[in-house]
């Protein structure tokens, strides 16, 4: 029984996590033949101001350059 855990920053619609869940869902039992009915998707937001990368928060104005995902 396949339990895919994605982390990520809040603020996707439910539209946009239900997309990626059905996605990792389809994708985990092509993969792996596991029957769709043994997988489980759930998705883990974390708020920015709870993330932080090279110590700078993602609610930080500077956080783009001190990740350096900019």
């Amino acid at each position: 029984m396949p339990i895919l855990n994605v982390t990520t920053w809040d603020g996707q619609t439910d539209e946009e996590a239900r997309e990626l869940m059905v996605a990792l869902t389809q994708t985990m039992k092509e993969v792996t033949g596991v029957p769709l009915d043994k997988i489980t998707v759930y998705i883990q937001e974390i708020p920015r101001n709870r993330w932080a990368e090279a110590g700078s928060l993602g609610s930080d104005p500077d956080f783009p350059v001190a990740s350096r995902r900019q």
